[in-house]
């Protein structure tokens, strides 16, 4: 599939998405929110895919945020044609990273600002380098976060931080994220498209339909009661019980082999 402002490339189950504005800092545009939207429909039907990773090309930003350049294409918008093309466009990429049917991987490669800020925080899992910020910039411009940080953020750090970073919009190092759980890993610049390949590598040799059961498992379960999250589970437990991979996951422990998962 050709795009002009991302890539999506795929391979041993695994899909990578690449925020590919180099030259404007991987800023976002309004052809851009339409590809990554079409990007992110097609990865979460492809049945093939395991796993996906987004990340940024070069190595300057993951994402730059909204590119200042594009704002005078708002210029015929009143305020609910706004609020329909926000939920339309930005606020759909987020709620299609989280809700991704496969576990999702953001690689931040360099700076990670408003939107960027807030799709990364969609990920599943971060990973981060030396070169890595965090802005949650909108509010410098007198805008609330657009794409979701507000639910998002508290839901991976504690409140009180969530809130002053969102209150404040100044940059979180590397280092700070790492300390704060919002990268779960913090490398070299050099190891981490390695290090990023290599854990999406070892999640795609999972069973997949357990490894999409469970993130249905996490997320439903944050926004629900015990009993409700114990009902999933069962049912869920009991569905993968029946698979073929389960049947070659236990062949694997009694012979004392690895497994190999075919998502049956």
């Amino acid at each position: 599939m050709n795009f002009e402002t991302i890539k999506l490339e795929k391979a041993d189950h695994i899909a990578t998405l690449t925020l590919n504005r180099p030259d404007r800092a991987n800023s976002v545009n309004w052809k851009m929110m339409e590809e990554l939207n079409v990007a992110l429909d097609d990865a979460a039907q492809d049945e093939s895919l395991r796993v996906l990773i987004i990340t940024g090309a070069g190595e300057k930003a993951f994402c730059g945020g909204g590119d200042i350049a594009d704002e005078d294409m708002y210029a015929t918008f009143d305020m609910e044609k706004m609020r329909k093309w926000v939920r339309k466009t930005a606020c759909s990429i987020t709620e299609k990273i989280r809700n991704m049917p496969i576990p999702t991987i953001a690689a931040i490669n360099g700076i990670a600002v408003g939107g960027g800020f807030d799709w990364s925080c969609a990920a599943d899992i971060r990973i981060g380098c030396e070169r890595t910020r965090f802005m949650s910039a909108q509010i410098k411009t007198g805008l609330v976060p657009d794409s979701g940080a507000c639910y998002l953020l508290p839901r991976i750090i504690r409140l009180d931080k969530a809130l002053e970073i969102l209150y404040t919009g100044d940059w979180i190092t590397a280092e700070e994220a790492f300390n704060l759980g919002i990268l779960s890993k913090l490398v070299s610049a050099a190891e981490l498209e390695n290090e990023t390949r290599t854990l999406a590598e070892k999640i795609a040799q999972s069973p997949p339909i357990v490894t999409r059961f469970v993130k249905q498992l996490v997320y439903r379960g944050l926004d629900s009661d015990l009993p409700t999250a114990l009902e999933m589970t069962a049912a869920m437990t009991a569905m993968t019980m029946f698979t073929k991979d389960h049947e070659e996951g236990v062949a694997a422990w009694q012979e004392k082999r690895e497994p190999k998962y075919e998502g049956k």
